[in-house]
């Protein structure tokens, strides 16, 4: 749920299309319209690595311990169908990939390359064997987080995400899990009754303190200047919302979703 449209390589192609779908969701918001993926080939995940080898049809696989061993552990959804690893398909992985870690990051890359051709159930497969072979992967998590987020499951995406940022050992990826993280609390704020207004207000303080984070990792990182001024607009701070918008375009960001930046001059005229 959420696409990495955005120009922003860091060194790795930065295809982030659980940025692009939270963006455009949060869009819908604004717009009370659906509207189509943005993005550099409609991609949707928070970050796509160039692996081309996907494995062999092999083996979602399972041990027979009782799964809810499984689910007793901190983080961890039933809504994600965990199992244990059997033992054959750890070894082949072992034995392609060279260990337990190299694996589990190719089958994740593997993973975000599905999301991005909308083949949900197959990357949710990959991420499900990623985790088989490193549970402390974020990419797992993260992609776990995806996965939900597609499913309208957001409180849990969320979860899975957190995990993710605890996890995350690659500071090259941090800006894009965190702005993600800040676009579905986003989300989730516009989606709570306004009768529970402290429950809005909670989720918009831990969408801006997510975007704080990752902009103080990289002042220069469009996504989240852009990001960020959706979730403004959403939370009627008209003012900060101008100068988040100003400095992703300063940033060659992508375009704004059709309208936003009209919308933006009727609350409040641009200002000089």
């Amino acid at each position: 749920m959420l696409s990495q449209w955005n120009q922003t390589p860091v060194g790795l192609c930065r295809c982030q299309k659980l940025v692009g779908l939270k963006l455009q969701r949060l869009n819908e918001k604004i717009d009370s319209r659906r509207r189509q993926r943005l993005g550099w080939g409609g991609v949707f995940s928070l970050l796509l690595f160039l692996f081309s080898v996907r494995p062999a049809p092999a083996v979602v696989a399972t041990e027979a311990q009782d799964s809810s061993s499984i689910y007793s552990q901190p983080g961890i959804t039933p809504s994600i169908p965990l199992k244990n690893a059997e033992e054959s398909f750890v070894r082949a992985a072992v034995a392609k990939y060279g260990g337990r870690e190299s694996a589990s990051k190719a089958l994740a890359a593997q993973g975000w390359n599905l999301m991005r051709d909308n083949r949900h159930d197959l990357a949710l497969e990959d991420f499900i064997r990623a985790w088989q072979l490193d549970p402390k992967n974020y990419q797992a998590f993260w992609g776990f987080g995806a996965i939900l987020s597609e499913q309208g499951k957001l409180n849990e995406a969320i979860e899975q995400l957190e995990i993710a940022r605890e996890l995350n050992d690659d500071s090259s990826q941090r800006v894009q899990l965190l702005t993600d993280l800040g676009i579905l609390h986003s989300e989730y704020a516009t989606r709570t009754p306004p009768t529970n207004e402290l429950d809005r207000a909670h989720r918009f303080v831990l969408a801006n303190n997510r975007f704080a984070e990752s902009i103080e990792i990289n002042q220069n990182d469009p996504a989240s200047w852009r990001a960020w001024a959706i979730s403004l607009y959403a939370q009627e701070r008209y003012s900060e919302a101008w100068i988040k918008a100003r400095r992703a375009m300063d940033l060659n960001a992508e375009p704004f979703p059709g309208g936003f930046l009209k919308r933006l001059r009727e609350k409040m005229p641009e200002p000089n």
